[in-house]
Formats: structure tokens, C-alpha cells, sequence
């Protein structure tokens, strides 16, 4: 590795743990080893398609870019593809810091992605890793990224079903998911080890926070572990009619009304903990965009939507509104729900799963506890 590029390498991951995203020495080093422009050839940036060259050290500009805390869109969809991304490196560190990895950890991960996520794991287990994509071209792009990183003998890259994991490199001790599902798939954790851990953002109130799960005998249990959201998945991990709170279409133009000083969520943080929570108590919560210009939604997206109107949540502490005022006071009675439940971050909500009666099963979420207390907790059922 050319000496500036390791010193870029170097200062990208004390980037990312000077924000908070990196907590550990073993996925700091990661980061610091795994060369993420060889894992994107090509990216979208704005209206621009830009090639990374691979058989040379790209510019300064071009490294910039790449070495910074933006996801990059590696595929829009066209020619019969599946939509692909490199997820933001902050969130992929929240995420591998989440996992909890440890040396000798066999790793399944569904959704391969540009394949960088799964070099950064195996270079933190120094373990095989197998990733599977339901997109044939990305998949081949993954395995390509592999190849160029010499990571060929520890990752595998499968073309298949990831709703049917992948049986060949198993039992797994973690397996992460790195595209939005409705629930988690039933053959995750039957190729799972004892002890072993799920990781997988779940649709929930119109956006795909993290959830953490385990399988006990015949109960499983997921844990709220970190805001995100992602591309959804395809197929049966995706269902439509499971994916509760998924953003409608645009809200028609309409007269709107504004109501200040309405939440006391003034900060990102707060304002995601408000959005999590709003959505275990009614199916409404979903993320909306008006048709016009008339909500800002860059002031937060988080929105209860009924056949009467639409109600949005800021970051500033604001509603707008529009359709019947009931629906404005609807959400504000949901946000005192939250200020008198000790305003609970999203890490401290809980679920013991229920498994669909469908030909393709997902164990999905229908009752949350949130831990308001030491001594008590309240149910949240959406």
C-alpha cells in the first residue's frame, strides 16, 4: 500500500472514531487496512457517474470523496439490477461495533453490497465470511472487490436468496443484514451457532432501524440497537404487506398550519428516539414528503399520516399540519406520551418476535417493551 494512501487510510478511521462511530482498537484497524476505493470502480455523485481508476492511486479530489463519511450509490437500479450502495462508513461502524466481533467469528452477511463491508469483517476476525446478494451484478462486483483487495481465500461471494442464508459456510456466530427487511428470516438463525447474534435493519415507521436478535429454544428476542435506515430488500425478506409505516406516496399540496414549541426532541438523537417510539405506538408513523415545497422536511420527515391529514414532527420543536386538526393533536398527545415515559432512547425498547403463518415466514415485531425505569417497563404494541 503506497505510504499516503495508508496515512489517508490511517486518518479516515480516527475520522470515524473521533465521531463516535469507532469505539474499538479491532474495527478501527480495520478501517485503517481495507482500501474502500477498491471496492467502488464506479459511483454516482450528483448527476455524474464517476469511475475510480483501479490500476493506479486515484487523485486527491477523488480520494476526498471517497474517503468520506457519505454512502456512495454504486447502482441505480436500471438494466434489470437491484439498486445498490456503500453505506455510509459511520454507520457501517456503528454497526460492526454492534456486532461485537471477535477473532475466529464466522460471519454471514446478506446483502455483499460493493463487498468493502465484508473485507472491513474479516479483517476484523481474520475468519471466513460468506455474503450473499439476490443481485447477480452485484454480486459479481463483490467478488471482483474481493479479488482486488486479495481477500479471495477468507470471503466468499454467493449469487442467491438471502432470505435463505447460505448453508455451505456454516454455523455462523453473527449474521449481519445490510438491506431493509420486514422481519428476520427463520433459516438465519437455524444456521446460527449457539450464543450466536442477528443483526438486521427492520422496517419500522416508515425508515429501517437496527435491530439486534437472538433465538432462545423457540422464542426470539430483538433489542433496538441503532437508528438507520437502508435500500429494502427484495422479495420474501420484504413483503409489502409486512412493511408497516412504508413512506405512501407524496402528500397532495394542501394549506398547512404550524404549532410551535409542540416536542421537546431538539437534537438529532432525541428527535430518531421520538421517531422510534412514535411508531411502536401507532401505524401511522411513517417518513412523508409533501408534493410542494410548503413542508420542510429537512427539518425532519418523521410524519402521522390518516385519511385526514398529515401531521409532521421537527427537529426544531415544531408541527405542520395539514387536513383536520385532530391529526396535529393526535401526534402531540403521542409526543407526551413520550416526554411522560421519561423520553426512553431507542436502545432501551425490547421484543419478543411472532412468526408470520406464510409460506415464506419472517419473525417480525407486533409488541415492544420499553424500559422506562429499573423497576418497571411499559408495552408499546404496534
Amino acid at each position: 500500500m503506497p505510504e499516503t494512501l495508508q496515512a489517508r487510510l490511517a486518518e479516515f478511521a480516527a475520522s470515524l472514531r473521533a465521531v463516535g462511530a469507532i469505539r474499538s482498537h479491532a474495527v478501527e484497524h480495520a478501517f485503517a487496512a481495507v482500501a474502500r476505493h477498491r471496492c467502488v470502480p464506479r459511483f454516482r455523485y450528483g448527476p455524474e457517474t464517476i469511475t475510480v481508476p483501479q490500476d493506479e492511486l486515484p487523485g486527491d479530489q477523488l480520494l476526498d470523496i471517497v474517503y468520506s463519511h457519505r454512502s456512495l450509490l454504486t447502482s441505480i437500479g436500471q438494466d434489470g439490477r437491484l439498486p445498490s450502495s456503500s453505506s455510509a462508513p459511520t454507520l457501517m461502524a456503528r454497526m460492526l461495533e454492534a456486532l461485537d466481533l471477535r477473532s475466529g467469528m464466522r460471519v454471514l452477511e446478506i446483502g455483499a453490497g460493493t463487498g468493502y463491508n465484508a473485507a472491513l469483517i474479516t479483517t476484523i476476525t481474520g475468519a471466513p465470511v460468506v455474503t450473499v446478494d439476490a443481485g447477480a451484478a452485484t454480486a459479481q462486483g463483490a467478488a471482483e472487490s474481493i479479488h482486488r483487495l486479495g481477500l479471495g481465500d477468507r470471503v466468499t461471494v454467493v449469487d442467491g436468496d438471502g432470505y435463505r442464508g447460505e448453508l455451505s459456510g456454516g454455523p455462523y456466530d453473527r449474521v449481519v443484514v445490510t438491506c431493509g427487511v420486514a422481519g428476520f428470516s427463520p433459516h438465519w438463525f437455524d444456521q446460527l451457532a449457539p450464543g450466536g447474534l442477528v443483526l438486521a435493519p427492520v422496517a419500522h415507521g416508515g425508515v429501517h432501524p437496527v435491530l439486534a436478535a437472538t433465538r432462545h429454544a423457540d422464542t426470539v428476542v430483538a433489542t433496538a440497537a441503532l437508528w438507520a435506515d437502508f435500500m429494502p430488500a427484495a422479495g420474501p425478506l420484504r413483503p409489502a404487506e409486512l412493511a408497516g409505516g412504508d413512506p405512501a406516496d407524496y402528500v397532495p399540496p394542501a394549506p398547512v398550519t404550524r404549532i410551535l414549541d409542540a416536542s421537546p426532541a431538539r437534537t438529532q438523537d432525541a428527535y430518531n428516539d421520538l421517531w422510534f417510539f412514535l411508531a411502536t405506538r401507532d401505524p401511522g408513523i411513517t417518513r412523508a414528503y409533501m408534493a410542494d415545497d410548503s413542508v420542510d422536511t429537512t427539518t425532519g420527515a418523521c410524519a402521522l399520516r390518516s385519511p385526514h391529514g398529515t401531521a409532521w414532527v421537527h427537529i426544531d420543536g415544531s408541527i405542520t399540519a395539514t387536513g383536520r386538526s385532530s391529526v396535529a393533536e393526535d401526534l402531540r398527545a403521542l409526543i407526551r406520551e413520550w416526554s411522560s415515559a421519561g423520553r426512553p432512547a431507542l436502545t432501551r425498547f425490547s421484543a419478543v418476535l411472532d412468526r408470520t403463518e406464510t409460506a415464506e415466514p419472517l419473525w417480525t415485531t407486533t409488541r415492544w417493551n420499553v424500559e422506562t425505569n429499573a423497576a418497571d417497563s411499559a408495552a408499546c404494541t404496534t
